[in-house]
């Protein structure tokens, strides 16, 4: 089931076996290499550090009004340092401009979308501004084999404009 990252923050996460919450989603690291979600990050789990989470693997379900996880001690330290590959957080991709290689303006990256069984990211989210938005709607784009994620922006190949589709005929 394809599900959009930016809707699972603030999500509890709950213990499949006694429904206990353990904590809420605060961040989700991706690693936009390998096109997976990494892991989430919980706000609330460990009052001396914010960065407790738990890793995709050892989540049992993302639904839409929970994430269940299926025992407490798959919580663990959990950073984007600590893994292989490119890794960030999700808050440190979002809302940046996206331009192709060519130059051209592709709009704002406001999303991304992944399938929740299996974690693999498989489009972004891109808007081109509040008014077209409403009017057209937002477009979607499979997620580039290449690109560039800098403090600001997002580079992506010039072949990705043709790749734009309206968001109502997702990938």
């Amino acid at each position: 089931m394809m599900q959009k990252l930016r809707e699972i923050f603030g999500l509890p996460v709950l213990i499949t076996g006694t429904g206990t919450q353990i904590g809420e989603v605060k961040e989700v690291i991706v690693d936009l290499e390998q096109a997976v979600v990494r892991g989430i990050v919980l706000a609330g789990a460990n009052w001396f550090t914010n960065d407790q989470g738990i890793l995709f693997e050892d989540l049992s379900r993302v639904g839409s009004a929970a994430v269940m996880v299926r025992a407490a001690y798959a919580v663990r330290d959990l950073t984007p340092a600590m893994m292989p590959g490119t890794v960030y957080h999700l808050n440190d991709l979002l809302d940046k401009p996206i331009y192709t290689d060519a130059g051209l303006s592709l709009g704002i990256l406001v999303d991304a979308l992944f399938d929740s069984a299996t974690g693999e990211i498989k489009a972004y989210e891109v808007s081109e501004g509040l008014i077209t938005d409403l009017l057209y709607g937002r477009k979607v784009m499979p997620l580039p084999e290449a690109q560039v994620v800098s403090q600001e922006l997002v580079i992506v190949p010039d072949t990705m404009t043709n790749l734009l589709i309206p968001e109502s005929k997702e990938v």
